[in-house]
């Protein structure tokens, strides 16, 4: 004769164990470190830039805590709900509070009609596209954004260069800040570099310095001033873009095209490798792709390829912004990068968000990207102003 299946735990109980499970599961990806699959990543970034979403989960478990305080069931799971609640409130809580001191801190407004906004919303399609060059059988295209207003002066221009480890991404990432851009005159302009494999180490650099050379020759067809010209890039677009601006005229870098002047006028990088004999300790694989060689025995390759070692008393002005909580690039590539700068009476700023992942501000209505966004509007406003 066969015994009766056990019962199922009351609900009470049952719920309680949900809520603790999921609490853990939420908490091992707000904690996430270095290492982590792509979308353990990717959810770090949305949990931590969105987190007053999770003061409902917050709120639910706390219900689910006062629920089960006056029902029979293990007193370790009441302790633990209890906790799980008061944990995610904290989590939910301390990314935006970081946010709105460091946006008290630099008189920027946040705008929680913005934060609610939808992840990624509507995106402005460029004005052209042109193929700019042609390298070793290789296309490459810019995306070309323009202000509505037609100017009447020759107008400043951002040239933008976008991230993905120098293995991937693409130009289309800037469709993010054209509007913010050309609302405020400037003309944005988004382009391909030679991403590996095969090693691009020494051609991708050139690349940049190609589409800086591009932009000078065509300056007059887009009512563009050659000589307010501001490069902007994100990781690894900022990596190479802080590389080309500090290297002009270098002839160990050259351009991959025409030769001739590559100076700008300011440079903007978010969360970039500075120094690549120092990044290979913690990210070997993808400079290995870059570089095509180790670390080990190539140094004065990678000491050629880092931004850091170039910097001196004409670098252009470089705004910095990086995440406290970067498992991508450490934080320490940028805090490196403004003591050099300093070090060289380089004017310079470098603003920390400290709860922020890698990647901070690629999410529309984030309080990431809007302090971002106010950042980059007054460092333009100084060194590349419109009027």
């Amino acid at each position: 004769m066969t015994s009766p299946p056990s019962p199922l735990p009351p609900m009470p109980t049952l719920l309680a164990i949900l809520h603790i499970v999921g609490c853990v599961l939420l908490a091992a990806v707000f904690f996430a470190p270095a290492g982590v699959p792509t979308l353990v990543h990717l959810l770090k970034g949305i949990v931590r830039e969105y987190s007053l979403a999770m003061l409902l989960p917050a709120l639910l478990t706390a219900l689910v805590a006062v629920w089960i305080s006056h029902v029979d069931v293990w007193r370790w799971l009441r302790w633990g709900t209890a906790a799980c609640a008061l944990l995610v409130g904290i989590l939910a809580v301390w990314p935006a509070a970081s946010a709105w001191r460091m946006a008290r801190a630099a008189d920027t407004p946040l705008r929680l009609r913005e934060y609610f906004r939808p992840l990624v919303g509507a995106r402005p399609l460029p004005s052209h596209t042109v193929r700019f060059a042609v390298v070793e059988g290789h296309d490459l295209h810019a995306d070309v954004f323009l202000p509505d207003a037609s100017a009447t002066r020759a107008r400043p221009a951002v040239l933008y260069f976008h991230g993905g480890g120098w293995r991937g991404g693409e130009r289309g990432y800037a469709r993010a800040w054209a509007d913010f851009l050309t609302a405020r005159g400037y003309a944005l302009i988004s382009f391909d570099y030679r991403l590996f494999p095969p090693a691009t180490g020494l051609k991708a650099p050139g690349d940049v310095k190609c589409g800086i050379r591009w932009v000078k020759d065509h300056a007059a067809t887009y009512g563009i001033d050659p000589d307010r010209l501001v490069l902007f890039g994100e990781s690894a677009g900022g990596h190479l873009a802080s590389l080309a601006g500090y290297t002009e005229g270098d002839a160990r870098l050259p351009s991959s095209c025409a030769p001739g002047d590559t100076s700008v006028a300011a440079i903007i990088s978010f969360y970039a490798p500075s120094d690549l004999v120092a990044y290979a300790a913690s990210a070997p694989a993808p400079l290995v792709g870059f570089t095509g060689v180790p670390q080990e025995g190539h140094r004065e390759l990678y000491e050629l390829l880092s931004p850091i070692n170039h910097v001196g008393p004409r670098s252009p002005p470089t705004l910095l912004l990086h995440g406290g909580a970067d498992s991508v690039v450490p934080l320490d590539a940028s805090q490196a990068m403004a003591a050099r700068l300093a070090q060289a009476g380089v004017p310079h700023t470098l603003f920390t968000l400290p709860y922020a992942e890698h990647g901070f501000d690629i999410w529309d209505g984030g309080f990431g990207r809007q302090l971002a966004r106010a950042q980059v509007g007054r460092f333009l406003q100084q060194h590349a102003p419109v009027n």
